[in-house]
């Protein structure tokens, strides 16, 4: 028999003339035991909620993102990100240029961000499993360019989950003057129309702000044309991710910011990081 188990027994259950001692030992043993559940619990849902939030993030986020160090946008033919794309771990490579402007439906508008992507953005990430409504993911067809809305950004601008009518977004112009007397000269307007449905990210960041839609209409709008803000990217299943993304770092040296899902969301696993040591 265990030796120390003997002892414990011995204690807690002989006959004694008074019952203090047993009684005693019987409150420790339950602070104990209540007080080691209630850690066990808490820094399980911890655990928990941060694998929850992270798989949000993975519906939005690609595994890893490239960004420029310098400036909001780089050349797209890049002699670097030319270099990034035909590494053999690559499996998906998805050029993305982002940027500030005004959304205007019916009277109602927002900035937003603008977000172009290229037709291989669902292959990227999961958005597929995130979208609304009775459309499907689609950025463009022939000269139509679509906008996928994140579903609080639909609410603020009353359009429901496919807008009837046009979807106006501004964007102030790159070169040229500021003219006074005709302030409307110094933006670029163009149009969106609704694929009939709208994403939830369940992520204020995302679903307030952002608007999906194709590549060619963000670079038109924003004047940017061969850019990109960010190079996206995933690996081929059964890839060693630590191994790739450190070599795609070495590549970059430091004119490229390489960043995983966690990094990309890096404020908002902090923040959680600091609650549950805190817990």
């Amino acid at each position: 028999m265990n030796f120390p188990f003997f002892i414990a027994r011995r204690y807690l259950f002989s006959k004694k003339s008074t019952h203090a001692i047993n009684v005693i030992s019987a409150i420790s043993v339950v602070g104990v035991a209540v007080a080691t559940m209630a850690l066990v619990v808490t820094l399980s849902v911890f655990n928990g909620f941060h694998d929850l939030v992270a798989s949000f993030f993975t519906s939005f986020d690609p595994q890893l993102k490239i960004q420029p160090v310098a400036g909001k946008t780089v050349a797209a033919d890049d002699p670097i990100l030319t270099e990034i794309r035909q590494l053999p771990q690559v499996e998906i490579a998805t050029e993305c240029l982002e940027d500030q402007a005004l959304a205007i439906y019916h009277g109602r508008q927002a900035m937003v961000v603008v977000k172009g992507v290229d037709d291989n953005f669902d292959q990227l990430t999961h958005i597929n499993e995130i979208l609304m409504g009775e459309g499907e993911f689609c950025l463009h067809a022939a000269d139509l360019h679509y906008g996928i809305l994140g579903i609080r950004l639909a609410e603020q601008l009353a359009t429901g989950y496919t807008y009837q009518e046009p979807l106006k977004i501004y964007a102030p112009r790159r070169e040229g003057q500021f003219d006074m007397t005709a302030p409307e000269n110094a933006f670029e307007e163009d149009e969106l129309y609704s694929p009939g449905v709208l994403f939830n990210v369940k992520q204020s960041k995302y679903d307030q702000n952002y608007i999906l839609t194709s590549i060619g209409f963000a670079r038109r709008i924003f004047d940017q044309q061969g850019m990109l803000s960010s190079l996206e990217l995933r690996l081929k299943p059964g890839s060693n991710f630590d191994a790739v993304k450190k070599e795609i770092k070495r590549l970059c040296g430091t004119k490229f910011l390489v960043r995983d899902r966690f990094e990309q969301q890096d404020d908002t696993f902090k923040i959680m990081k600091i609650e549950k040591f805190i817990a």
